[in-house]
C-alpha cells in the first residue's frame, strides 16, 4: 500500500490545558477502517498542524511505521486481516517500537483497559472523539517530549449542557437518530455534517449486504465482524436503537449464541435502516 501523508496548517486556536501547536509538525499514524471515523478523526485534526496517515487496518499500519518515522499512532481496536492489538503486540515485541500507541476504542471496561496494557498500548480514547480528549490523553503520554511551553488555563467558567439535537421517527415520537455527537465534532459546519451523513448514507448498504451475504453462508465470524464495522459508523449517525441491535447481533455471531435469532435480528436490522435513511435524508434537505 502507498502510506500518504495529510498536512494540515490551521493553528490558531487552544484547546484543552495546552496551545493546540502541541501537535504541530507531530507525525501520526491512524489505523482506522471505518471511512466514517477517518473523516471526523481527520476533521479534528485540522487545527493540529500535525501530519497524518491513514492506515486502513493493523498490518497496513505496520507496514506505514516500516516505511516512515511517526511520533505517535492512534489504532483502532476491531480492524480486519489484523486487529489493534494484534498490531500492537507485533510493533512491541518483534519491531521493538516504543513509539506511544493510543487505542481507540468504544469500550471502557476495566478488564478492557488491562489488556491495552497488557500488549503495550500508553492509553486509550473511546470513539468518536475531540481534540479535547485527545489532548487529555496525550498530556499524560507525551509531556516529556514537549518542546514548547505548556499553558496554563485560568479556571474555566462552566460550559453550559450541549442542546441534543434529535431527529425524531413520526409514527411514535421518539427520538431515532441523535445527532448531537456529530452537531458537536463539526462545530456547525454544515457542508462538514453533510459529507458525514453522505458517507454514512453510502457506505451502510454496502455493510447491510454484507451481513445478509455472511448470514446467508453461516459465515458467523465474517458475520460478527460486518455487524461490529455498522456498529462503528452508527457511533456517530447516533441510532441508538439499531447500534444496540448490531451490537447483539455481533455478539451472537462471535459466542455462537442465539442463532436462530439472527434471521429476525437481520430483518429488523434492514427495516430501521431504511427509516433512518427517509429521516436523514429529510435532515440534509434542511442544510
Amino acid at each position: 500500500m502507498r502510506c500518504n501523508s495529510l498536512i494540515y496548517n490551521r493553528t490558531n486556536r487552544k484547546t484543552g490545558g495546552m496551545k493546540n501547536d502541541f501537535l504541530k509538525g507531530k507525525r501520526i499514524l491512524i489505523a482506522e477502517d471505518d471511512f466514517v471515523n477517518q473523516k471526523l478523526i481527520m476533521h479534528s485534526m485540522q487545527a493540529t498542524g500535525a501530519q497524518f496517515t491513514i492506515a486502513g487496518n493493523g498490518a497496513e499500519a505496520i507496514e506505514c511505521l516500516l516505511e516512515n518515522d511517526f511520533d505517535l499512532i492512534l489504532m483502532d481496536i476491531n480492524m480486519p486481516e489484523m486487529d489493534g492489538f494484534e498490531a500492537t503486540e507485533y510493533i512491541r515485541k518483534t519491531l521493538k517500537n516504543n513509539i506511544p500507541i493510543i487505542a481507540m476504542t468504544g469500550w471502557s471496561s476495566k478488564e478492557d483497559t488491562n489488556k491495552f496494557e497488557r500488549v503495550g498500548m500508553n492509553g486509550a480514547l473511546p470513539k468518536p472523539f475531540g481534540l479535547d480528549a485527545l489532548y487529555k490523553t496525550l498530556d499524560d503520554i507525551l509531556i516529556a517530549q514537549i518542546t514548547v511551553p505548556v499553558i496554563t488555563p485560568a479556571e474555566p467558567e462552566p460550559t453550559p449542557a450541549p442542546v441534543q439535537s434529535f431527529v425524531a421517527d413520526d409514527e411514535d415520537d421518539m427520538p431515532l437518530v441523535d445527532l448531537t455527537m456529530l452537531n458537536e465534532l463539526s462545530e456547525s459546519d454544515n457542508e462538514y455534517k453533510k459529507t458525514i451523513i453522505n458517507m454514512f448514507l453510502e457506505t451502510m448498504p454496502e455493510t447491510i449486504q454484507q451481513i445478509d451475504r455472511e448470514f446467508a453462508n453461516e459465515n458467523w465470524d465474517a458475520f460478527s465482524k460486518a455487524a461490529h464495522y455498522a456498529k462503528s459508523s452508527l457511533s456517530v449517525i447516533n441510532v441508538e436503537s439499531l447500534r444496540l441491535l448490531v451490537g447483539k447481533m455481533e455478539m451472537y455471531a462471535k459466542k455462537l449464541e442465539h442463532l436462530d435469532q439472527l434471521e429476525g435480528m437481520v430483518k429488523q436490522m434492514k427495516e430501521q435502516y431504511a427509516k433512518v435513511v427517509t429521516i436523514l435524508e429529510a435532515e440534509m434537505n434542511k442544510y
